[in-house]
């Protein structure tokens, strides 16, 4: 790729995910003022096994990249290590007064310590990728960003 439209990518990627950050920013500080502090949810039963059955598909999805050894692992150890970050989430956070209890022993004993793992395995899934793909295309040294690879034509 040429280092022109790699720039110019970049630099639009940059744009874009500043001006994300910024209207989830907005976004957030006017949710917090409008939202009630009591809501009553319509399908509060579907949203919660929806919920689960996408970990159950990520994790399914991770345990097959992991066999395999794919690279697809560090997307799929990301987004279960992501829903399980969000599942502690709302169970301390939606939980009722006699529920709070195992909610935050859940959080605390199950589903953060599984996130961090999966997060750290992703992490280290990267790396490889990219230590790997930058010694095949004759690095011999660490590489330092992403450029260092994406420049590298043999990649």
């Amino acid at each position: 790729m040429k280092e022109s439209t790699i720039r110019v990518a970049r630099w639009s990627l940059l744009r874009l995910l500043t001006l994300g950050a910024v209207g989830e920013t907005i976004w957030t500080v006017y949710v917090g003022f409008a939202l009630p502090r009591h809501y009553v949810a319509n399908h509060w039963d579907v949203a919660w096994v929806g919920l689960d059955v996408a970990q159950v598909a990520m994790l399914s999805a991770s345990a097959w990249a992991a066999w395999r050894r794919d690279t697809l692992l560090v997307l799929f150890a990301t987004i279960s290590a992501t829903l399980l970050t969000v599942d502690a989430w709302f169970d301390v956070t939606t939980a009722r007064r006699g529920e709070l209890g195992v909610s935050i022993l859940m959080a605390i004993l199950i589903e953060v310590p599984s996130a961090l793992v999966l997060y750290w395995v992703a992490y280290r899934g990267l790396r490889h990728t990219v230590l790997l793909a930058a010694s095949e295309a004759g690095g011999t040294k660490r590489p330092t960003t992403l450029d260092v690879v994406e420049n590298n034509d043999a990649i």
